[in-house]
């Protein structure tokens, strides 16, 4: 099924404040009482909201509060990534309900033999109470054509050579709405729904794990695509430093530099990972560490520089070192431009399932809640 643009402001205004009454979404909506009670009628049908316990109200009539059903319907989460797939369900407030389903991928299997997998997984979190799927790709995909067209997932295939179809998922889908996006945009996804009061500004939102960086941007709301409808490709900054070669075909990708291997590279007697040693940083007694830092600083500090946002949220389990964090933050707020320095804020988000199948999830949830996030496709007429 399709959610109505009208049933989509009702939702989420019930998803800001939780229980409203009619008559207050009448206020927050504009829409007429007797239209009120019609899109509430049809939510309550469904199954998507429920009445909640009646309460004393001052006019003598009880105020009976509507809220969002998180037991009768669900919907279902899936991620492509690199050398797995995962999926899972959420329930309407974002919650887990169900066990997660991994699939390993041996990545010398041919790029379609992913898909096919992801195809093959997805029966088993969807069913009749399923109001629609979300499934984040890693890399650069177009939404509107259902393709990949590069992407650590699957290598050995680029946008040049056609792309890789996912269409397959679509059709395992049956007539469930399906959002394809990049993961990073799936994560921002996340944050616009928890996050709702800043909306109105420019975000920019960079994640930094074990080897991957990637980036996302959104205006008002929404996610700014790009050329090739797709995240900021941080993670393929290239300087001129000697690293593992990347997926892309490089040596030099600040992913790469962002990583245990090229730790290890510059210092071999110290076998700790990348976070094993950010979680001691010191200052100046680690020079392998020292210089991840500064080309990771100096990469989010010309993207403020180019992009200025309003605010810029790094999502990371690094975050949780105050002394490697403070002195990244020291190193981007030195770089950027003198005149941005004050007028940008940063958060920092420690969300360490960011690019699994509950992160995808959220990209069915915008699809219920959230006008012109894009990349919506169903197999039946709207």
């Amino acid at each position: 099924m399709q959610v109505t643009a009208r049933q989509k402001q009702l939702l989420y205004n019930l998803w800001r404040e939780g229980g409203l009454s009619r008559w207050e979404l009448h206020k927050r909506t504009g829409f007429t009482p007797n239209g009120v009670g019609q899109v509430a009628g049809e939510l309550l049908e469904l199954g998507i909201i429920r009445e909640g316990v009646p309460q004393p109200s001052k006019a003598g009539r009880p105020r009976t509060p509507l809220e969002i059903d998180t037991q009768e319907r669900h919907v279902a989460g899936m991620a492509i990534r690199r050398g797995q797939v995962s999926a899972c369900r959420l329930n309407l407030r974002g919650q887990m309900i169900s066990g997660m389903h991994v699939h390993k991928i041996d990545m010398t299997d041919h790029p379609e033999a992913v898909i096919e997998t992801a195809a093959n997984l997805l029966p088993q979190v969807i069913d009749r109470k399923t109001l629609g799927v979300g499934v984040s790709v890693t890399g650069l995909i177009d939404p509107e054509a259902q393709s990949i067209l590069f992407s650590s997932a699957v290598q050995g295939r680029s946008a040049t050579q056609g792309g890789i179809s996912l269409h397959p998922i679509q059709l395992a889908a049956n007539d469930l709405p399906v959002l394809f996006d990049n993961d990073m945009h799936a994560l921002a996804a996340r944050w616009a729904l928890t996050h709702q009061a800043e909306l109105n500004q420019d975000l920019l939102l960079v994640s930094i794990s074990e080897g991957a960086v990637g980036a996302a941007m959104l205006v008002d709301g929404k996610p700014n695509r790009g050329c090739v409808l797709s995240a900021n490709e941080i993670g393929h900054t290239r300087f001129f430093v000697e690293t593992e070669p990347c997926y892309c075909g490089h040596q030099g990708c600040l992913e790469r530099i962002c990583s245990t291997g090229f730790l290890h590279m510059r210092n071999p007697n110290d076998q700790r990972t990348l976070l094993e040693q950010a979680a001691v940083y010191r200052s100046g007694e680690n020079d392998a560490l020292e210089e991840v830092i500064q080309y990771l600083g100096m990469s989010l500090a010309n993207m403020v520089n180019f992009v200025r946002p309003n605010r810029l949220v790094l999502v990371s389990e690094v975050t949780r070192y105050p002394a490697f964090t403070d002195e990244l933050l020291r190193r981007v707020r030195g770089a950027v431009l003198m005149n941005l320095v004050d007028r940008v804020q940063i958060d920092l988000w420690d969300q360490p399932a960011a690019r699994n199948a509950e992160t995808a999830g959220w990209l069915g949830l915008t699809g219920l809640y959230c006008e012109d996030w894009g990349g919506m496709h169903t197999n039946v007429p709207i």
